[in-house]
């Protein structure tokens, strides 16, 4: 194992990249020396960090301590020139900041040379030294066409500053860009202009949220292609600067506040900023910004590691942030075809496809790694891939950011995806999903946490190791197991999820952990079946909300008018904690031990209250008891039991025609009826013919407001 070099800005190609001084320029040319085993030392910055800022959980919105920017444009129309008409635009393209954009749009008779100004006021731009702000183009203009200038008059005429734009534009695509004078902006500016260097003739240019930033080695350096964070670990991008107000951004055609927004912790902290390492395309390709075609082995992967630090590339003192700017470009392509490829400590911005990965290539691993405002990655690959301590933060993709593929390829395999310590946040669709039909090698998802996303948070449909995981408020439901049997998952948390927190589409599944208390409150079922499917879950020590505003629904089962399929139900045991409190919701009515009393010298006792689907051949029913029987001898079985008041039916009952000598089918072997509202023994007696193990129920029916209390001492006479 060796180490190859590579400074995306400073270095050169024409280098052998064995050491920090003959670093390379670019993957493409890393990976053509680069063997098995080897780990490509990417250069990368650390974050910085000025004052304090006050993130709002749920909100885009950031409030900075102190400005840390001069806004120069951000709603308004500007003074067009000669067959230009200029508007305020505040429909497609959506604008990125404010009420409107600036919308110029250019006739045939236009060619070159000043578009249109716009007047600022005074403006003392002294300590700042670049320029960021958001265009878009209706056609595609190459790097050079245009140009804004910083002008001391009102007109757009005497111009102070010019910075041109070093970086070609797709077609339609808002495009983050940030441009560095070298030196102090000008003192007194009055207007700002934009600039044709190159015919415009019917094209049309927009414009949005143009502000100074400081010199890019400052600590307080924003702009729009940083990355911003709360915390130093999890990144947003940046949608808007205005002052002390940013929003974080989404996509391309988010408009300006409406971007899913932060999903920690309410409250100020230190305002962290992380800025691009790579501000042009590598060398020869033009959809992803860097290309690299090595390729590891099993046992013996190439890493590509980010953040290693700029004086000698010793240590890893940051990451390393590709922002590719409009949404068109993309990160790094991973093109190779046997893979066994490791990316760690990157960042990715405005990105398409941030990871371009082989379909069929094996060892994808990413870790440590974050995608802001991003789409997922180009393919999700048939053969395991591994996500650890990574976040995509407010991305695109299609049915979910991690959307697993089934494939027999992990049986093959015997390996399959793990994501593990990995946030899904703000997503313009679910987070994770496990699909059907991956019958060997499961996927592992533990510590992850889908949140705030506008499908749904985790949506499981094959049986995986799925633990420690968190979903809230993600708008289609928390966590959703869909066609599975034999699920068991722990430690889970689900709250503030529209629809339900979790959800059962025709699933049998174990909880072992469960945490639904939703702070505040909410309204939707803490555990959903929806009509038309079915459902079963056994829970144990599940922390519920239970308030009274808004009132706690803890289940819902469906119901017959709306489709419900017969036999749902949600067994919970140790009910916050409280061994005493186990409770069963079914279709037909609850059933409880907690708070129940029995009679007196016994332990648990069950209290059923049947609902109004409770009826005489389909009732509300829990086995009390299972009796090991002798064959041929006499068995009689008997509960302690009584009815909170007249109104239900009540018995015991053994089910006839199970076994031999134990009633027949269609005739089971009941007690008299259970009519006593003080504790009175009831029993069944039957006499099978065969050594069987025999279930006696307790059933109840006719009340909605009454209830049946059944009770041991169990006396088992044979």
């Amino acid at each position: 194992m060796s180490n190859k070099f590579v400074d995306l800005v400073g270095g050169s190609d024409a280098n052998n990249g064995s050491t920090f001084a003959l670093r390379k320029k670019t993957l493409s040319s890393a990976a053509a020396v680069a063997v098995a085993g080897d780990v490509i030392r990417v250069m990368g910055k650390p974050s910085t960090n000025s004052g304090t800022a006050t993130w709002t959980k749920g909100s885009p919105l950031v409030t900075l301590s102190a400005a840390m920017n001069q806004l120069i444009y951000g709603d308004g129309v500007w003074i067009p020139s000669a067959n230009v008409t200029a508007t305020a635009n505040t429909t497609a393209p959506t604008p990125k900041q404010g009420a409107n954009s600036s919308k110029l749009v250019c006739a045939a008779g236009f060619s070159t040379g000043l578009v249109a100004y716009f007047a600022t006021g005074a403006l003392n731009l002294s300590a700042y030294q670049q320029l960021t702000f958001w265009v878009q183009s209706s056609v595609a203009l190459a790097s050079g066409a245009l140009s804004l200038n910083l002008c001391s008059d009102a007109a757009g005429a005497v111009v102070v500053n010019t910075v041109t734009l070093n970086k070609a534009l797709n077609a339609g695509q808002w495009t983050a860009v940030t441009i560095d004078n070298g030196a102090a902006l000008g003192a007194a500016i009055n207007s700002v202009s934009l600039t044709a260097n190159s015919t415009l003739a019917s094209k049309t240019i927009s414009l949005d949220n143009i502000s100074a930033a400081k010199a890019p080695s400052a600590a307080d350096c924003l702009t729009l292609n940083s990355l911003i964070s709360p915390n130093g670990s999890i990144w947003y991008s940046v949608q808007s600067i205005n002052g002390t107000t940013v929003y974080v951004d989404g996509q391309a055609t988010t408009a300006a506040t409406l971007a899913k927004g932060y999903r920690g912790a309410t409250g100020s902290t230190t305002f962290y900023m992380m800025q691009p390492t790579v501000v042009s395309i590598g060398t020869g390709n033009t959809v992803y910004d860097q290309v690299f075609s090595g390729n590891g082995s099993s046992g013996s992967r190439i890493t590509i590691s980010g953040g290693w630090n700029t004086t000698d590339m010793s240590t890893q003192d940051g990451l390393t942030l590709i922002d590719r700017s409009d949404w068109a470009a993309s990160g790094i392509n991973l093109t190779g075809t046997t893979g066994y490829i490791t990316v760690d400590k990157f960042l990715f911005g405005h990105a398409a496809f941030p990871l371009g990965l082989v379909s069929t290539a094996r060892g994808y691993t990413v870790n440590n790694s974050g995608f802001a405002g991003t789409g997922s990655f180009s393919t999700m690959p048939t053969r395991a891939v591994t996500v650890d301590a990574s976040n995509f933060i407010n991305c695109t993709g299609t049915t979910a950011i991690l959307n697993i593929p089934a494939t027999g390829n992990y049986k093959t395999d015997n390996l399959n995806w793990s994501v593990t310590n990995t946030k899904v946040w703000g997503a313009a669709v679910a987070g994770i999903k496990v699909p059907l039909f991956v019958a060997a090698a499961p996927a592992t998802i533990t510590g992850c946490d889908c949140s705030g996303n506008t499908g749904l948070g985790f949506d499981i449909q094959s049986i995986c190791n799925f633990r420690s995981n968190a979903a809230e408020g993600n708008t289609l439901g928390g966590i959703n197991f869909q066609a599975i049997q034999g699920q068991i998952s722990y430690g889970l948390t689900a709250r503030g999820n529209t629809v339900g927190e979790i959800l059962l589409n025709n699933a049998d599944v174990e909880i072992y952990g469960l945490d639904t208390n939703t702070v505040g409150g909410s309204v939707v079922p803490q555990i959903s079946i929806p009509n038309n499917v079915s459902g079963r879950a056994v829970v144990y020590d599940w922390t519920q909300y239970t308030g009274g505003a808004p009132a706690a629904v803890l289940t819902k089962l469906g119901s017959p008018g709306t489709g419900r399929t017969a036999g749902n139900s949600v067994s919970s045991q140790k009910e916050a904690g409280v061994a005493a409190n186990n409770t069963t919701y079914t279709d037909n009515g609850t059933i409880t031990t907690t708070g129940v009393v029995g009679q007196p010298g016994t332990g648990i006792a069950f209290k059923l209250t049947p609902d109004t689907d409770a009826l005489s051949g389909n009732p509300l029913s829990i086995i009390v008891g299972k009796i090991a029987c002798p064959a041929n001898v006499p068995t009689t079985v008997a509960f302690w039991a009584k009815l909170s008041a007249a109104g239900p039916t009540a018995r015991l009952r053994v089910a006839g025609g199970r076994y031999a000598g134990v009633g027949s089918a269609g005739t089971d072997v009941v007690s008299a009826a259970i009519a006593a509202t003080v504790f009175t023994q009831y029993s069944v007696t039957f006499t099978p013919t065969e050594i069987c193990v025999v279930d006696v129920y307790a059933d109840v029916w006719g009340s909605t407001t009454q209830n049946l209390v059944v009770s041991g001492p169990v006396v088992v006479t044979q």
